[in-house]
């Protein structure tokens, strides 16, 4: 029974001082540091649209117009908007201000491409979204978008959602317009 008692004991202590620990890196940390020295900075980079290869992992949301991403699988085909692409990318940036937890991280050096860091709202996991707007001609253009989460293998649709939400704005934005 002894030994009993002192097994049970040394494992609740030995679980309290994992919180403990656990609660002082958090606390003098943050979870933005914890993921970047677990998993590697939270931005993972622009993509080529044209090449993109999606991991096998589901945690991620391809959306392209016909043709446009030949090396991936697409979730979403994206609509034609009656928009400049210019127009298009303005458009887009006014429902991502609509957003919690999401910064800009590209570096503006392509004016037809973005590419945002988005958090989770209790552990801070970050998801890079890059976007590109694709001309068709003066007065119409598309968009792709790559929603990836980096930590885990399920996103629990996160990714998916975000991409049909921001679409959804676009839609609702281009019938008020039209």
């Amino acid at each position: 029974m002894k030994a009993l008692v002192k097994l049970v004991l040394g494992t609740a202590l030995s679980f309290l001082l994992i919180v403990a620990i656990g609660f002082v890196c958090l606390t003098l940390y943050g979870w933005e540091t914890i993921w970047e020295r677990v998993s590697g900075p939270a931005d993972l980079g622009p993509v080529t649209f044209l090449t993109l290869q999606k991991t096998p992992k589901p945690n991620q949301a391809l959306v392209c117009p016909t043709g446009f991403c030949v090396s991936s699988k697409i979730d979403l085909e994206s609509p034609t908007y009656a928009l400049s692409a210019q127009e298009l990318k303005q458009r887009f940036m006014k429902a991502v201000e609509n957003e919690d937890q999401i910064e800009r991280v590209d570096n503006a050096a392509d004016e037809l491409k973005l590419r945002y860091v988005q958090r989770t709202t209790l552990l801070k996991f970050p998801d890079t979204i890059r976007i590109e707007f694709i001309p068709i001609d003066a007065e119409r253009a598309t968009l792709a978008i790559y929603s990836q989460s980096q930590i885990g293998r399920s996103d629990l649709g996160v990714n998916l959602d975000r991409v049909k939400r921001w679409l959804k704005y676009l839609q609702q934005y281009e019938r008020q317009s039209a």
